[in-house]
């Protein structure tokens, strides 16, 4: 019996060894306590990682060399006969009135002077021609800050081991076209920088910053460079300045100019002279460009633009496009233009690519195709939309989408007016064994560069 007695005395006592635990909380408030704790993680992680956006970003944008948006860049230009079209307000011509006559406001108007002679005598000394040249030296100094030191490095190939190459660094100019905010873009000489291991913008004897081609033109021998404002420092970027281009259709022979870049071969050289003939036609694919001369001394090396009194750019100097027979003539390509095509370039815009050279037909060669308006086809590029529609040398187009060719340029303007890829009606007309045949050919454009 003693032992049942021991037994229910230990039970009596079992309820000191049970614990006492809290009430649990019901499932709807585990669930929001979860909940809210996962909000307030996320608004802790979204916080984190804007911060860590907000100060990586730099880095980011130097790595990936992009930035704000790019602004479009525009070059206008005034085309002869145009005016009512470019959006100039026309000067109004006054009508002639009789002397003694009032004008609408009632009152008599003011009589113009006549021609005044002056028959003093103005001795000119070398102070005046010092001031002269200084008044030069001032315009050039103007453009001079808009022209650029390029650096190209390139390999050579070790005329005593072919297996050995060395790297061989030479220097041209370029000119600034724009600042684009993201972007400083240059235009360039394309046979100078084309084959480069490494291209950089020489900002002083100490700094230079990588440049890489944006975009260029084979005919025009011109090229795009462009040079990520990241790379350039604050201090430097607002003494690069974009250069002023002016028109070259009203230029007259014996215009003083002034040669800037590199026109006697020598990088930062300068030379004066005069415009010493205009009016010089180039054709080029789907295109036909202005050129003038100058008496300027030209070389292999020259480079460079050229400028007019009031530091307005109105040509660049070419080595490419001369007349076969006066090789050693400075020959510059006027920048009216060739305007649409640096802007294309710049803009990085797709230009569309029809695949011919023609010539302008005069008035007689007209007359002799019974045609009132055509243009004469020279050349067909192998490989170009033009030549896969079935266009030949010595074809005569007269229209293009039922819109009437006249010239060359009116040609290019309807070319250049559409896009790659879209198919265009030519009609040509074709003389075949001694007939004349009108024909209408479907051609789809191509992109310029597309192989580039």
């Amino acid at each position: 019996m003693p032992e049942d007695k021991s037994n229910k005395d230990s039970n009596e006592y079992l309820f000191i060894q049970e614990q006492i635990s809290s009430k649990r909380r019901s499932r709807k408030v585990h669930m929001l306590m979860s909940l809210l704790w996962t909000i307030i993680l996320a608004c802790v992680f979204a916080v984190v990682a804007g911060v860590v956006f907000y100060l990586a970003n730099p880095f980011i944008v130097k790595l990936l060399g992009e930035g704000g948006d790019k602004k479009t860049v525009e070059f206008p230009t005034l085309t002869p006969g145009a005016g009512e079209n470019t959006g100039a307000a026309a000067t109004p011509t006054p009508t002639p009135q009789a002397e003694g006559s009032k004008d609408n406001s009632g009152k008599e108007p003011s009589k113009k002077p006549g021609t005044v002679y002056v028959e003093t005598h103005v001795a000119a000394n070398i102070k005046d021609l010092n001031n002269i040249y200084y008044e030069i030296r001032e315009i050039a100094s103007g453009v001079n800050s808009s022209i650029v030191d390029i650096a190209i490095t390139s390999s050579k190939i070790d005329g005593l081991n072919e297996n050995e190459k060395y790297d061989v660094t030479r220097n041209t100019t370029g000119i600034i076209l724009a600042n684009n905010s993201v972007d400083l873009l240059v235009l360039a000489t394309l046979d100078k920088i084309k084959d480069a291991k490494a291209i950089r913008l020489q900002i002083n004897d100490e700094l230079s910053v990588k440049a890489h081609i944006q975009d260029y033109d084979k005919d025009l021998n011109l090229a795009v460079l462009s040079v990520s404002l990241e790379d350039i420092p604050d201090s430097f970027e607002a003494g690069l300045k974009p250069a002023e281009l002016g028109e070259s259709y009203s230029l007259l022979v014996g215009s003083p100019i002034i040669a800037l870049g590199s026109p006697n071969g020598y990088v930062d050289s300068m030379e004066l002279g005069i415009i010493s003939g205009t009016d010089y036609g180039f054709y080029i694919t789907d295109n036909k460009v202005d050129l003038f001369t100058t008496d300027i001394s030209t070389n292999e090396n020259s480079d460079g633009i050229i400028i007019n009194m009031n530091g307005d750019v109105i040509g660049i100097i070419t080595n490419k496009l001369k007349d076969e027979d006066n090789g050693n003539v400075s020959t510059v390509i006027g920048i009216s233009k060739i305007k649409k095509t640096i802007q294309a370039m710049v803009n990085q815009t797709e230009r569309s690519y029809f695949g011919v050279k023609c010539m302008d037909m005069s008035k007689q060669d007209l007359a002799n195709a019974n045609l009132e308006n055509a243009i004469y086809v020279t050349e067909v590029e192998s490989n170009s939309p033009a030549l896969k529609a079935g266009l030949q040398i010595g074809d005569m187009i007269t229209a293009v989408n039922d819109n009437p060719i006249n010239s060359v340029s009116t040609f290019n303007n309807t070319i250049t007016a559409l896009k790659p890829k879209d198919t265009v009606e030519v009609t040509i007309k074709r003389i075949i064994k001694d007939k004349e045949k009108e024909m209408k050919l479907s051609v789809v454009l191509g992109k310029v560069n597309a192989k580039k």
